[in-house]
């Protein structure tokens, strides 16, 4: 109201006010209830009858222009309303009641533009999921979580009732404020403040398992993580191929990794078997002829993702004197990191409370995810390269050779304290 109608307070601050005629819109769910139930009731307690000019109103009799008599003014729409009916318009100014579709968000902050103007959004995030990946993780864009009982016109007694009747999912959404399509996370542990670091060289000395998960339509996902002397685990590289041929993909693997090879790869078991993708050829054998030597994974759908599960849990090192994870994310893998934030469990779309919840992950935002879980499947170690002296025969004489075999490190924990 202090936009529209040019009446600020004292403590405003002058940069950020709004000079001459202002053009606004306000956008909810529909005309009954976001418009009728929510926006004209407020209307009529924070804004001065004396100070509108003129309302014209729609079929329904639901005003929805608004002129007031200082020369500005707005409109109302609804996300009813076709995308057509939000194009062609400028202004300085939009208000979001509860969740807007992303094209009809994206329409009216193309009306924003000839003027720099700004935009807001008042929700409970039950929908629209886009808004968590293109608003609320956007560090140029400031978002505000309310906890219900930040509120203090609600009683504890009315607001314990309300919760009594939510589900743990649901009472992180209308309690916390949450995303909902973020409550069924299959990796809640993952915190990017956490487990998100900046990229370093990971050393010779350590071990370097690769995994990827090939698909005919999809990209293709590859993943690279090393593991140190005391058995943490870092995600160091990825590559996320379309259109390619397997010949190109292997290309694409050797120029990455340079000459620091994967010391174990794995491929999708379900690639290693004939007429997988279109030609009906073996996947893992082509990369073979293009030097890319991958052994089948391990697919038990429990076993890697507890391991994943307990690799990000926070646990107390005498080495570093606090609490860190065991597992942690290269900045730079920028898809792995958007996979975690989004692999989520599989849900019935209607009538879910007439079934028990589904027990495999949704197919969608899981190919990094899946190649994860081959590797902590292979239980990722440290492979040590020791050097020892064999006794080889040549020319009818012995001499003392070098050879490099190989230990694996088990017993982290007994490093690590």
């Amino acid at each position: 109201m202090f936009h529209i109608t040019g009446n600020y307070p004292d403590w405003y601050p002058e940069e950020q006010r709004l000079k001459g005629r202002v053009i606004g819109r306000i956008a909810a769910t529909d005309f009954q209830k976001g418009v009728g139930e929510v926006i004209l009731p407020f209307l009529d307690e924070w804004l001065d009858p004396e100070l509108v000019k003129k309302k014209t109103k729609n079929p329904m009799g639901i005003p929805v222009k608004w002129i007031l008599k200082n020369g500005s003014s707005f409109d109302i729409l609804t996300y009813e309303q076709s995308t057509d009916s939000y194009e062609g318009w400028k202004g300085h100014m939009a208000w979001f009641d509860e969740p807007p579709p992303r094209e009809k968000y994206i329409a009216t902050l193309r009306g924003l533009v000839d003027f720099d103007g700004r935009a807001w959004m008042t929700l409970t995030p039950l929908t629209q999921p886009w808004i968590y990946d293109d608003i609320y993780t956007n560090p140029k864009i400031k978002c505000v979580n309310v906890n219900i009982r930040d509120n203090p016109y609600l009683s504890e007694e009315a607001i314990a009732d309300f919760e009594s009747s939510l589900t743990e999912e649901e009472k992180k959404a209308r309690i916390d404020g949450k995303f909902l399509h973020m409550t069924g996370l299959i990796y809640k542990e993952f915190d990017p403040s956490v487990h998100v670091i900046d990229p370093f060289t990971i050393k010779d000395s350590w071990t370097r398992y690769f995994c990827i998960d090939p698909h005919p339509r999809n990209p293709t996902a590859c993943i690279w993580l090393a593991v140190d002397t005391i058995g943490n685990f870092y995600i160091y590289d990825e590559l996320w191929l379309s259109d390619m041929s397997i010949g190109e993909i292997a290309s694409a693997i050797h120029v990455q990794e340079g000459d620091r090879k994967a010391h174990v790869r794995l491929i999708d078991p379900h690639m290693d078997s004939e007429d997988k993708l279109a030609g009906g050829f073996n996947v893992r054998k082509e990369l073979m002829k293009n030097d890319v030597f991958c052994q089948r994974g391990n697919s038990d759908p429990i076993l890697g993702k507890s391991r994943i599960r307990e690799a990000l849990k926070l646990k107390y090192s005498n080495l570093y004197g606090t609490e860190v994870p065991k597992l942690r994310i290269f900045r730079s893998c920028t898809q792995t990191i958007y996979e975690f934030q989004h692999y989520i469990w599989d849900e019935y779309k209607r009538n879910k409370e007439d079934y028990d919840k589904k027990e495999t992950p949704r197919k969608k935002s899981d190919h990094f995810m899946d190649a994860l879980r081959y590797i902590f499947n292979y239980d990722p170690r440290l492979i040590v390269q020791e050097e020892e002296e064999q006794e080889v025969r040549y020319e009818g004489k012995y001499t003392k050779h070098q050879v490099n075999t190989s230990s694996t490190v088990t017993k982290y924990h007994d490093l690590v304290n």
